[in-house]
């Protein structure tokens, strides 16, 4: 009696088997957070490095076209805006005239620059640089030049910009502009630098 009563308060005081404890829960990483895409707005006025044509006024004055000369209006998309929007893609479209006129003659140059860039924001600094071309570059002459008229072909190209945000809810951002485009048709092949301003507009992004 006594040893079978030893041996139950042996087995009573023997501790349970331990319960695994659950394995610690592994917090998975949130995608990361696509803003929504932007309707772009801008203008740049562009000063071409290499001149083209040579003009003269009554008075003697001379003044040239420039290949990359004009001023360009666009609308487009902002697009892939990673980052909270800071990092984008933006596509843009639009139309590109000079217009020179003299005394002997005048000559207007159009295009349709079309654009394909990566934007970066740093603070109120935004960045871009990517790919661009011009279709149908085309110039044509009157006056002195009259029946000249040259159909270059698609001008590839790069650009390089640098704005300063002014209005945070608009996405304005006002700065400098290079861009280069090679030139071939009627004759001419050249590369053609410029330099310039940008005014730009990201609407409908939420304005950071």
């Amino acid at each position: 009696m006594m040893a079978a009563a030893l041996v139950a308060l042996l087995l009573a005081a023997e501790p349970a088997p331990a319960v695994p404890a659950p394995p610690p829960q592994v917090e998975r990483a949130a995608p990361e957070r696509v803003a929504p895409a932007g309707l772009i707005v801008e203008l740049h006025s562009d000063f071409g490095l290499r001149r083209f044509i040579a003009l003269e006024y009554t008075s003697g004055r001379r003044f040239g076209l420039a290949l990359q000369d004009g001023i360009s209006a666009a609308v487009g998309a902002s697009v892939l805006r990673l980052a909270g929007g800071r990092l984008s893609t933006r596509v843009t479209a639009g139309f590109k005239l000079q217009l020179v006129r003299a005394s002997n003659g005048s000559a207007t140059f159009t295009a349709f620059p079309v654009e394909l860039a990566e934007s970066l924001e740093l603070g109120p600094l935004r960045l871009g640089a990517g790919a661009s071309v011009l279709l149908a570059p085309t110039l044509r002459g009157r006056g002195f030049l009259e029946g000249a008229r040259i159909d270059f072909d698609p001008a590839p190209g790069a650009v390089l910009d640098a704005e300063w945000l002014v209005s945070r809810r608009s996405r304005t951002g006002i700065g400098l502009r290079a861009s280069w485009h090679h030139y071939q048709g009627g004759g001419v092949r050249r590369g053609a630098p410029a330099i310039g301003l940008v005014v730009r507009s990201e609407l409908g992004t939420g304005g950071r």
